[in-house]
């Protein structure tokens, strides 16, 4: 009974040591690899941190504005509207709004949907875009060569005395066309009535002076420099036959182009007669305009000729 009870102790104290080894086995290697896969965790995060900074450090990221709704055109943008978002900096327009303030109370110029990035030629003042101003295009101004569509310009007409005025002043160019053939060219800018007018005063008034036409001076530093004053006196009478015949500023512009292009003829017989070759226009005896006389066959001015026929 002894012996039993003795077996019995020993059998019970081992079992008692083996169930002890392997629960504290069990709690180290449960210790061991719970800090393990926080080491992992915490290594992965390390890892994803640095490249999330190498990521932001190499691809800069800048502020915009976003609309949080669809927009039709000429609703006003209220605070609501706009949502703060970053994009990187290669991605944001040249003309986004980055402030809000710059958004605020604007309108909008056209159907846009949301999400979609508001720059400054989305939106616009009502106080830019008066009622009464419109897209003009003039013909009969002459227009320097190395003129380009954003630049700005006065608008001044010569007259054959010396006499030179300033009809309109810091006029931004909305678009033109440079005339290959000797003409002014075509050029397009926003005028309000009063402009149209006053344009339209001094085309008739150039057009019935002989010798007097119109041209523009660009701007050197139109962000710093003021708009001059305009000096051209409107012609009351012209207004009289402006509003008595409309068409009268149309036939001025037939005159003033018809002037250009005899300058534009007289100007090529002088090379021509200079360089010893015969000129290549001649006046019509029956007065009906200006012609052209085609050069002999296999001279040198026949692709001079080109286009103009």
């Amino acid at each position: 009974m002894i012996l039993r009870s003795k077996r019995y102790r020993i059998i019970m104290g081992f079992t008692f040591g083996f169930l002890l080894c392997l629960v504290l086995s069990g709690l180290f290697f449960y210790w061991y690899f719970a800090n393990e896969g926080m080491l992992a965790r915490e290594k992965l995060e390390a890892v994803r941190r640095e490249a999330v900074n190498e990521y932001i450090e190499n691809n800069p990221t800048g502020l915009i504005y976003i609309l949080a709704s669809d927009k039709r055109a000429g609703e006003v943008l209220k605070d609501t509207d706009l949502v703060p978002a970053e994009i990187g900096i290669d991605y944001i327009p040249a003309d986004a709004v980055t402030d809000i303030g710059q958004a605020l109370g604007k309108v909008v110029r056209c159907d846009v949907r949301a999400n979609t990035c508001v720059t400054s030629s989305l939106i616009y003042s009502e106080e830019d875009y008066p009622d009464d101003m419109r897209l003009t295009e003039y013909t009969v101004i002459n227009l320097p060569e190395k003129l380009e569509p954003g630049q700005f310009i006065d608008i001044r007409i010569m007259f054959p005395n010396g006499l030179d005025y300033i009809v309109l002043s810091k006029k931004e160019v909305v678009d033109l066309v440079h005339s290959g053939d000797g003409k002014p060219g075509k050029v397009w800018f926003y005028s309000l009535e009063e402009e149209i007018l006053r344009m339209s005063s001094a085309i008739v008034d150039a057009g019935i002076v002989q010798g007097a036409f119109l041209y523009a001076v660009p701007y050197v530093a139109p962000d710093i420099q003021q708009a001059a004053s305009k000096t051209y006196p409107v012609n009351s009478e012209v207004f009289d036959l402006i509003t008595e015949n409309p068409n009268i500023v149309a036939k001025a512009v037939t005159e003033l182009e018809s002037r250009n292009r005899e300058l534009f003829e007289t100007i090529i017989n002088n090379m021509q007669q200079n360089s010893g070759k015969k000129a290549i226009f001649f006046e019509d005896t029956l007065d009906t305009g200006h012609s052209f006389q085609l050069p002999e066959k296999g001279s040198e001015n026949t692709d001079t000729l080109d286009g103009r026929l």
